[in-house]
Formats: C-alpha cells, structure tokens, sequence
C-alpha cells in the first residue's frame, strides 16, 4: 500500500523528530492533541504536524500509526486505539514502536489485530531525527512492509523475517547493552561518590580505562531520559526472565534509572538540561533527591 499520511502518536523527543523528517520529506503528519501536555503541542506545531484532535479522527485519516511512547502507556494505547477503530470501522495499520518485550508486543498485536486493525511489531534503534540522527526502526510480522514504506524517508527501516515479536526483541537485546551500560556507569559513579571516593576513581579510569570514562561523559543527559528508561528496563528484564537468563541485572538498571528519576536533576528534559554541567555535578545531582 501507498502511506501518504502517518500518524504519530505522540509528540515526545523521538515521535516528533520522526514526524518531522517524515514530513520534510513529503508525507502528511498528524496527530490527536487532545488531553496532551502544553509540550506535547509545542513540539507537534514546531515539527509541522496537523492536529486532527481524536483519535477517531487519527484512525480515519491515517494510512499508518506509529505509535512512539514510554513503555509503560503502550497497552493502553493500543486499547485505545483498538476502540477506535472498531467505532470507525477503519482497518490501519498500526506499529507498535515501542520498548516492550516480545510479550508484550504479542499482547498488544492481539488487541490491535482484534479490532479489524494490521498491526506492525517494531523497534527503534538510534537517537532522535531532532539531533541529525537516521533511527533504524526495525519491522516484524506480516504487515511489516508497510512501515517498509517510510525507508529512506528520514528513517531506515529493515524488515526482519520471521513473526511479531523478532523486532521488539531486537530492540530489547541492544537497550540491554547500551542503557544497561548506563546504568551501571550511573550507580557505579554514585556509589563512589557516597564513599567520597570519586576523584580516586576517576584518576584510575583515566589511566587504566579512558574508553570507559569517556563512554561515562553520556551520563551529563542520562537525567533527561531516566523517567522514560525505567519502564524500558522493566520490560528488559521480562524478556531476559522468559528467555530463561536472569532478569536481575536489569530489575537493578530500573531502581537506578528510578533514582535518577526521582532526584534534583530527574526533571530535566531534552529542551532544558543544563549542558554546562560537570559529570561530577550531574552524579551528585543524582544522589540529591528532588524536593
């Protein structure tokens, strides 16, 4: 099928850079502001979107939704979503983008599929178009190909073979190493703060381990994206638990990323961090609770 119309739901860091490169290069973006965030708005009308208001009116008149949220409102989305389209009766095709398990993802084809919809299972690797970045947004199961219809158009799309869940476990596997990584790096810093050992163990990562302290610097930003990653591990962890490894490892990732979180610094977002700060300053930031 031919998408000339994407709707994206919703507007955050990665929804709206998405829609607006997709839209930079030809496609009509829209998306259904109503009860959305003052910031959600003013990305969406930044990025050239068309607010049509429902998601109704979303399903009517989309070829395509994406949708791009934390973890965590992901079900409920496609429960809402799925309403939508039996009140309509418009069969979209929807991708689900979202950092879930394959479980997850499965449970959420079942709803979406159900309702008359083509449901799409994929995964996003890679920042943000809002940065420059090209995100791979990896596609699995039978109605893959239409995603395969915004390749080149900003983003990259491989379509994997094989059924709904291949890409949601994809991006599972690789958020494991990179956030995970993130993690460890953030409690490890805090914990040799507390002990007022920090400058001791910088001085020895700059001897012994400079790749590892220059890969530590990420974490100047890791208080932006920390309320988003909680969940992300959450799910992490599921996937590992049914593979049959341990999902401990990553249930200790969501209670740091639930620190940072919940500190003096966990309100920052993308548009509003303070990119001056020293990592020192951003890992006592982290120990400081909010408030």
């Amino acid at each position: 099928m031919a998408v000339e119309t994407v709707g994206v739901m919703s507007p955050g860091d990665m929804g709206s850079g998405v829609g607006g490169v997709l839209k930079k290069n030809g496609l009509r973006v829209i998306t259904a502001l109503n009860g959305r965030s003052d910031d959600s708005k003013r990305r969406a009308s930044e990025q050239g979107f068309e607010d049509v208001g429902s998601l109704d009116e979303l399903v009517i008149q989309s070829d395509l939704v994406l949708s791009i949220l934390v973890p965590s409102e992901a079900l409920s989305f496609a429960q809402n979503i799925s309403e939508a389209i039996v009140r309509t009766d418009v069969k979209v095709a929807v991708a689900d983008c979202n950092a879930v398990s394959p479980a997850t993802g499965m449970k959420i084809g079942e709803v979406i599929t159900a309702a008359g919809g083509k449901f799409i299972d994929a995964g996003i690797i890679g920042g943000s178009p809002r940065t420059g970045a090209v995100p791979r947004f990896y596609a699995s199961g039978e109605h893959a190909r239409i995603l395969g219809e915004l390749d080149g158009k900003g983003i990259s799309v491989p379509i994997m073979d094989g059924p709904i869940g291949n890409a949601s476990g994809l991006k599972m596997v690789y958020a494991a190493l990179t956030k995970g990584t993130a993690a460890l790096y953030a409690s490890t810093l805090m914990t040799a703060k507390s002990l007022d050992l920090y400058e001791d163990l910088i001085s020895e990562l700059e001897q012994s381990q400079p790749d590892t302290l220059a890969g530590m610097n990420s974490l100047n930003t890791v208080s932006t994206k920390a309320f988003r990653w909680i969940g992300e591990m959450d799910e992490i962890a599921a996937t590992f638990g049914d593979a049959g490894t341990t999902s401990k490892i990553h249930e200790g990732a969501s209670e740091t990323f639930q620190t940072i979180a919940d500190s003096s610094i966990g309100h920052e977002r993308v548009d509003s961090v303070d990119k001056t700060r020293s990592l020192e300053d951003s890992i006592a930031g982290m120990l400081k609770r909010a408030d």
